[in-house]
C-alpha cells in the first residue's frame, strides 16, 4: 500500500506543478484583483441566493427577476478576467477528466481508448465505454 499512497503524492506533485493549474490560480488572482468582476459576482451570487430562497420557499418570481438573473449571467461572462478564468479552468478540469480516465480504465483492465470486447466498464468508469 505504501508504493500506491508514494505514487498518489507524486500524481499530487505533478498536478500541483501542472500548467493547467498554474494557470488556473493566477486567473483567479486576476479575477480577484478585478473589481469590474469581484463586484459583477458578488451582485450576481446575491440575486441567485435570493431566487434560491424563494424557490425552495415555493414562491414564484416575476420573469423579469429571472432575466435580470440571466442579464447579470451574461454580463458576468464578457469580463475579460472571467473568461480567462473560465478557459482556464476548462483547461484545468479536462487535465484531470484525463488523469481520471487512465486512473479508472486501468482499475478495469483496459487501456484508454481502448475498444470494449464484449464488456464494458463499470458504471463510473469515464474510459468511454
Amino acid at each position: 500500500m505504501a508504493v500506491i499512497l508514494d505514487k498518489a503524492q507524486e500524481l499530487a506533485d505533478a498536478i500541483s506543478a501542472s500548467e493547467e493549474l498554474v494557470l488556473l490560480r493566477e486567473a483567479a488572482e486576476k479575477v480577484d484583483n478585478d473589481e469590474t468582476a469581484t463586484t459583477a459576482l458578488q451582485k450576481f451570487q446575491e440575486k441567485q441566493e435570493m431566487v434560491q430562497r424563494a424557490a425552495s420557499s415555493g414562491l414564484q418570481l416575476p420573469p423579469e427577476q429571472m432575466e435580470e438573473l440571466q442579464a447579470m449571467q451574461a454580463e458576468i461572462r464578457d469580463i475579460p478576467s472571467i473568461q480567462g478564468f473560465a478557459s482556464a479552468q476548462t483547461s484545468f478540469n479536462e487535465l484531470m477528466d484525463k488523469v481520471n480516465e487512465i486512473i479508472s480504465c486501468a482499475v478495469m483492465g483496459k487501456q484508454p481508448g481502448e475498444e470494449p470486447d464484449g464488456e464494458s466498464c463499470s458504471p463510473g468508469c469515464s474510459c468511454g465505454h
